[in-house]
């Protein structure tokens, strides 16, 4: 028994205080209880009946599942990281892991493949003779190679500011896990009881966020004012990685078409590829200035974004 006990159990109509605790085989936990000494002050005041004890039976089970589960998340971080920031957010403080965990381990397959994809990007404008040994370039590399500069973001971000930071695989990703249950909605936002249409608004936010920074700048103000959208932080994003493929993709385009020709597309696709970078430059400005940048490719973002507007 304690020189100074400050937790009583209420059992009945008396208060009582644990003295000692054990489990007994097969026969689950066991208390011995002695009366409560009245000197001392109850600092904690618990009921000890049936109720009480389910409760708590419950909590312990809830426990361990939220450990498993914390354990199975690790073991699948390398996928979870994809899931947009707030939903790895929320796995971590449910879970009890690092959400910055989930980030980090989900990066190297995707730069591996952006880096590979740029390599042999840049290897085909400069003849066939850089690819020996490796498979021939598809139309595919060019769009493969976006993954590099946004796995660097992303590592950039958890890295130095320890958060966690989603990916554009993460979208589809995070689409089936609400479908299926696996991922909740997004805490503070409509309960059960709400309707079905304010959940799907913000799970459609929740998921194109980072495009809305292409949108015209009015609709940029209207979700700054109604859902807290940041334009200038997402616009400097998205600025950034609009700017960084042109500049590692344009060249060996460039050089492919000199050395090897090439049909109307490939002049169509290389010039749009440096408008495009033309265009972020501009972007950029214009954040520097604190307001919103829009691009063009915001006409094909606005009907996704049509009932966060309305």
């Amino acid at each position: 028994m304690v020189l100074h006990p400050g937790t009583a159990i209420r059992w009945e109509d008396a208060l009582w205080e644990v003295v000692a605790t054990g489990t007994g085989p097969g026969e689950g936990p066991w208390y011995d209880l002695a009366p409560w000494d009245e000197r001392h002050a109850i600092r904690l005041l618990l009921p000890y009946d049936e109720t009480s004890e389910a409760e708590r039976a419950a909590d312990v089970r809830d426990v361990d599942r939220r450990r498993a589960a914390g354990r199975v998340t690790l073991l699948l971080a390398p996928v979870a990281g994809f899931l947009p920031g707030r939903v790895q957010e929320r796995l971590g403080v449910e879970l009890g892991i690092r959400a910055t965990t989930l980030t980090l381990a989900s990066i190297l397959v995707p730069m591996a493949v952006g880096t590979y994809a740029l390599l042999m990007t840049l290897a085909a404008g400069f003849g066939a003779g850089m690819q020996v040994g490796g498979p021939a370039v598809t139309p595919l590399f060019p769009l493969l190679s976006y993954f590099l500069p946004e796995s660097l973001l992303r590592f950039g971000i958890a890295w130095s500011q320890d958060r966690p930071v989603g990916a554009l695989l993460g979208i589809p990703l995070y689409f089936l896990a609400r479908v299926t249950g696996l991922v909740g909605p997004p805490p503070g936002r409509p309960d059960p009881g709400e309707p079905d249409e304010g959940r799907r608004l913000d799970d459609r936010y929740l998921m194109i966020e980072p495009l809305l920074a292409l949108l015209p700048a009015p609709d940029q103000e209207r979700l700054r004012e109604r859902r807290g959208f940041a334009p200038l932080t997402w616009g400097k994003r998205t600025a950034w990685l609009l700017l960084v493929y042109p500049g590692m993709t344009a060249p060996a385009q460039l050089a492919s078409l000199a050395t090897r020709g090439g049909g109307l597309l490939a002049v169509f696709f290389l010039l749009g590829t440096l408008l495009l970078a033309v265009e972020q430059v501009w972007r950029l400005r214009l954040l520097r200035r604190g307001e919103p940048a829009p691009s063009v490719l915001g006409h094909l973002v606005k009907p996704y974004a049509a009932l966060l507007l309305r």
